[in-house]
């Protein structure tokens, strides 16, 4: 059931809600409501833990996700013979198959889960390796295919390194177990039917797989065996713990294509806001991206609820809160009812800090709707040639694009976040302008003046004129009467250079 949500598109990191859950039963049948081995409902949990503890109302959830059809459809190409896809058998199977609703061979069994050990290829079961007469001569002997490939290695990967993960499963089985055998990597799965009839464990590594059967062969319950634990467990590590140290260890080989990514421990996606996390493995192209829908820090009003406007938050008059939005689609509803969804709500009802899952999704007061900014960039500053665009918005619903342009010109268009970019601009002076629009038509801009390796409303100096002296005319005289006087008397001084003696 899990391998074939992950080969639609389903992580090991996927979120599922672990509540109790009604399931239509189906025309005069009713309800169906799985219960957990031990009777409890953990709430919220990845794809990973659900598996690893066995989680029953997960699994019936899942194979309602991806199909009865499609599940037996996968069971079958692995070498499930008693559950092929026929109508007879899709007649017969519920979502109960998925809980062993439906009867198997101890050797499909192994057959189909030794793909997982053998990187998704499909190997059959041999009982005779080598047949030699009494003088050591050969006379048959079984030679090794590569076998048909019903999962790609990445797929068998995750399953297997899910089922290997000591943590994943200590809900159910606690930090200390006898699914594990010290020093090795080794996947394993326990199973009990509800009325103690059988009793399962089995596990493998990349070359031993082990399967372990515990019942009565007449089919009546068993009294003392209560679980896969405590009943074929035992065995199994046994033959585990003998196996493994007659061959070459070896640890599930990482194929390409498999990606880690550290993700928030709640919903699953990216690491954020300082939350709680954790390494996962991912198929590349499954990774998630974007903003974290489910695990939320909000900015909200102070004093009161709700959102803080774009304007409080601008201003920094707000507070952070974190909130939680879970939510399902219930895929099997025939009447439009959403009982997923409804099991969901009770369940958080019931939780201390009830508040924490019922975010706010309106502004504690009317106004202040798009805003739109640049983060780390101020207005009227100088910055180097190699320029940080952040462009920052606020909006209480899902902004759908935004624009950036450089002096009049379109550089960038985003319709997902981040909405960023690094410009390698040449000196000058520049004007950015950021625009964006949400999902329900409101837009709104920002504008701003930088400067590159120079002040932003820098001018060159100017050059000097040289302006020439303008000649002074002196206005004429006014005419007056000039009065003629007699010159002096010229006095004729005599020389009085010495006379050379004689």
């Amino acid at each position: 059931t899990y391998l074939t949500a992950i080969r639609r598109g389903w992580t090991a990191a996927s979120l599922m809600m672990d509540v109790e859950t009604r399931f239509p039963g189906g025309v005069g049948q009713k309800d169906y409501v799985p219960q957990n081995y031990n009777g409890e409902f953990k709430g919220p949990m990845s794809l990973r833990d659900a598996l690893g503890n066995s989680i029953n109302v997960t699994a019936v959830k899942m194979l309602a996700n991806v199909g009865v059809k499609n599940m037996l459809t996968q069971a079958y190409s692995m070498g499930l013979t008693t559950l092929e896809p026929t109508m007879e058998n899709m007649r017969r199977f519920g979502l109960a198959v998925t809980l062993g609703g439906a009867e198997v061979t101890m050797a499909d069994l192994a057959a189909a889960y030794s793909s997982f050990a053998n990187g998704g290829r499909k190997v059959s079961l041999t009982g005779v390796l080598k047949v030699e007469d009494r003088d050591g001569r050969v006379l048959e002997e079984f030679k090794t295919v590569e076998g048909k490939s019903v999962m790609s290695p990445q797929e068998a990967f995750v399953i297997s390194h899910i089922l290997s993960d000591n943590s994943a499963r200590r809900l159910t089985f606690g930090e200390v177990n006898g699914l594990t055998i010290s020093g090795y990597q080794v996947a394993v799965k326990t199973g009990t039917t509800n009325d103690k009839r059988d009793n399962w464990c089995i596990g493998w590594t990349p070359n031993l797989l082990t399967a372990v059967w515990v019942g009565n062969n007449d089919n009546s319950p068993m009294k003392k065996v209560a679980s896969g634990v405590s009943g074929a467990t035992p065995i199994w590590r046994k033959i585990m713990q003998f196996g493994v140290s007659q061959r070459n260890k070896q640890d599930f080989p990482i194929p390409d294509k498999i990606v880690s990514l550290e993700v928030d421990n709640l919903s699953g996606w990216s690491a954020h806001d300082g939350f709680a996390s954790r390494q996962e493995y991912f198929i590349d192209g499954t990774q998630p991206a974007g903003e974290d829908p489910i695990h939320l820090k909000l900015k909200v009003c102070r004093g009161t609820d709700g959102l803080a406007p774009p304007e409080d938050v601008s201003s920094g008059n707000y507070d952070e809160k974190e909130y939680i939005k879970f939510s399902e689609d219930d895929p099997i509803s025939g009447d439009g009812q959403n009982r997923w969804q409804e099991a969901i709500d009770a369940w958080a009802g019931q939780q201390e800090s009830a508040d924490k899952y019922r975010p706010p999704e309106d502004y504690c007061r009317e106004g202040g709707r798009l805003t739109v900014d640049f983060s780390g960039l101020d207005d009227r500053s100088t910055v180097g040639n190699d320029v940080d665009v952040r462009i920052g918005t606020a909006s209480l619903v899902k902004v759908v694009e935004v624009k950036l342009w450089v002096n009049g010109e379109e550089e960038k268009r985003w319709e997902q976040r981040p909405f960023d970019l690094v410009l390698r601009l040449d000196d000058g002076k520049y004007t950015l302008k950021a625009w964006a629009k949400d999902k329900n038509g409101n837009e709104a801009e920002r504008e701003i003046k930088i400067g590159v390796n120079m002040a932003w409303d820098w001018q060159p100096s100017p050059t000097p004129t040289i302006t020439p002296i303008p000649t002074v005319t002196s206005p004429p005289a006014t005419p007056t009467e000039i009065v003629v006087e007699p010159s002096p008397t010229e006095t004729i001084i005599p020389s009085l250079t010495p006379t050379p003696a004689t």
